[in-house]
């Protein structure tokens, strides 16, 4: 078995062998061939040497499904499909389609409460009968991870297909080896067993992709490969390359479980990722981030034919087979049988710290169970899902932002809440981390407000205080000082803007008594009743880099107990930040304790903009 001293030593050695011979592939595409066959074959005998190397116990073998159970041999046999489609035929970003999916009537419930969001995902997973697929940015190796990763791999015992989706750079602190993800591979091709313990003729499935990996060494020598062989074949017959690249990346926080079935399948979608600080699972959590989610069912549906389709799934199996991504298989960093029954102990530990009766969790968990959370208390709605997927396909996005030489996306994010927006009569309520919106959308919103005196735009953001990027933050304030509040100073329509700081002058960091920490929310909410909850912060890189997801939901009742959460959520919001420019607000920037990130900030701004950083951050 290797060392951990040496696997690192070999990582390095990998890194620097691909940086030497590919550095060039770090931009937006890899379509030129490689310029020395002497360093493709190098990095070749590298993983040769290294295979070799593994000691591990060769793993059960992946049996032929058994024809017991139609519906799930149909959706195996769809997965298999695909993946072939998108190997030999088209790549799966360029396969969205242009239309609009027809929204569907649905049933949702707000997630607010972080604890309450982590523990309707330990339920669903609980409660899966035949899959789960899961996607998001940062998966942490902490508690939050380690117990989720341990109730997966209870719902892999019994039967249940699971699909893992992360992130490499969201999750880059488990690079290079993932020994958590690829232990709950491991136990692919096992037999599944009764409560008796007799086998039942199904066998475990598990399965894992890392987005979009930079250092993918056998991917760059295939895409090298391909693009020698479409030199010389027509156009029909030219393979499909993969786009790699540092920074783009899939945004998306999706749990998704039995998507087949009209009557089982769930979803959440919204903007947490799956790390300890989300959730403020353990006492004392010195940075509670405030957040928000939705949970959804009723996205199955029969089509004509009798079929069911889920526009959610569509989604994640669009991202889920990109080209560019990377199989968790075992290889060149190998996961031996002690090392998965190590991870398998650390997830059983954490799931019991949290869940066990002395747990932080386990009051909680008991009466969510009890009150049936999964059962009670949805509403119902016209439910649309929304995204940013064409993003992934884009080419030349520094030298065109905008990428107008690119498909129109219909079921896009951006464009629905412009659509929502303009339909709006009287409130627009915008939330987002990192508000940093282009000239014209902000013209956009200016003259939707001088339409009539009556209306409003309230927009919240972080501050200086709150933030945890100072050059996201740098670019938030230049956006309401240059963009906004420039053009309406004055103006009779200068009332109707309201632009909020989260955060007080009574913060900790401030030395008070209050803890506010750092919001994260993704929200627009017009007229107090339609609302959209996604991934996406609004900013370029949302816009124009990431896959990101959401869904609007239209047609709630009147006397919806979502819309009220949300209106309370948002007066609360109020009351806990600052109006932009207000004497409460100069007094925070003027703190002592926030002194250097006043001149880092001011700095950092007049770099982006005397350099014309703005359309590349």
């Amino acid at each position: 078995m290797i060392s951990l001293v040496n696997r690192h030593i070999l990582f390095l050695i990998t890194w620097m062998l691909i940086a030497s011979c590919s550095s060039h592939q770090l931009e937006l595409s890899t379509r030129e061939p490689a310029g020395e066959n002497s360093c493709a074959d190098l990095m070749s005998t590298l993983i040769q040497k290294n295979t070799a190397l593994d000691i591990s116990p060769k793993e059960a073998p992946i049996l032929p499904e058994p024809l017991v159970d139609v519906p799930l041999t149909r959706i195996i046999n769809k997965r298999k499909s695909l993946k072939e489609k998108y190997i030999k035929i088209t790549e799966s970003i360029r396969d969205f389609q242009i239309g609009k999916d027809v929204p569907v009537n649905g049933k949702t419930k707000l997630l607010l409460d972080a604890r309450e969001g982590y523990l309707a995902k330990i339920m669903m997973i609980r409660n899966a009968k035949k899959t789960i697929d899961l996607s998001y940015y940062i998966f942490k190796d902490d508690d939050t991870g380690k117990a989720i990763l341990h109730e997966l791999r209870l719902a892999i015992k019994r039967g249940v297909k699971v699909r893992i989706l992360v992130d490499s750079s969201g999750s880059i602190a488990k690079a290079p080896f993932y020994d958590d993800i690829k232990a709950l591979i491991a136990l692919s091709g096992r037999a599944i067993l009764d409560e008796y313990g007799n086998p039942t003729g199904e066998y475990a499935h598990a399965e894992a992709m890392l987005f979009n990996p930079v250092f993918n060494i056998r991917a760059h020598i295939a895409n090298w490969a391909k693009t020698i062989h479409n030199l010389f074949v027509s156009d029909n017959e030219k393979i499909p390359l993969a786009t790699f690249t540092i920074n783009r990346r899939s945004h998306d926080k999706i749990l998704l479980i039995d998507a087949h079935s009209e009557t089982d399948s769930m979803a959440i979608i919204g903007g947490r990722n799956i790390a300890d600080r989300y959730y403020s699972v353990n006492s004392g959590e010195e940075n509670p981030i405030l957040d928000a989610e939705i949970l959804i069912k009723g996205l199955a549906t029969k089509d004509e034919n009798g079929n069911i389709q889920n526009s959610l799934e569509d989604h994640y199996n669009k991202i889920y087979y990109y080209l560019a991504n990377k199989n968790f298989e075992n290889f060149l960093f190998k996961t031996n049988r002690a090392q998965v029954k190590k991870e398998f102990k650390e997830m059983r530990v954490s799931a019991k710290n949290l869940f066990d009766e002395d747990g932080p969790l386990h009051e909680q968990l008991k009466q969510m169970e009890e009150d049936k959370f999964l059962e009670t208390d949805f509403e119902d709605g016209l439910i649309s899902i929304i995204n940013e997927i064409q993003n992934l396909s884009r080419t030349k996005i520094f030298l065109a932002p905008q990428g107008a030489h690119n498909k129109k996306n219909g079921n896009s994010l951006v464009a629905k809440l412009h659509a929502e927006i303009a339909k709006a009569e009287d409130t627009v309520d915008i939330v987002s981390p990192y508000f940093w919106i282009p000239d014209e959308e902000i013209e956009f919103l200016i003259d939707w407000a001088k339409k009539h005196p009556h209306r409003k735009v309230r927009i919240f953001s972080n501050s200086i205080t709150t933030t945890d990027n100072i050059i996201a933050q740098s670019m938030v304030d230049a956006t309401f000082q240059e963009t906004i509040i420039k053009r309406i100073k004055g103006t009779p329509y200068e009332k109707q803007f309201e632009i909020y700081s989260y955060g007080r002058i009574d913060d900790e960091i401030l030395g008070g008594n209050k803890r506010y920490g750092f919001l994260h929310a993704k929200l627009v909410i017009t007229d107090n009743k339609v609302v959209t909850v996604s991934t996406s912060n609004l900013d370029p890189i949302s816009r124009h880099l990431n896959s990101e997801v959401g869904t609007t939901i239209e047609n709630l009742p009147k006397n919806s107990k979502n819309l009220q959460k949300l209106v309370k959520y948002i007066d609360d919001l109020e009351k806990n930040s600052t109006l932009w420019g207000s004497a409460e607000w100069e007094e925070i920037r003027r703190h002592p304790n926030n002194r250097i990130m006043t001149i880092l900030q001011a700095f950092v701004t007049k770099i982006i903009y005397a350099l014309n950083l703005v359309p590349i951050i």
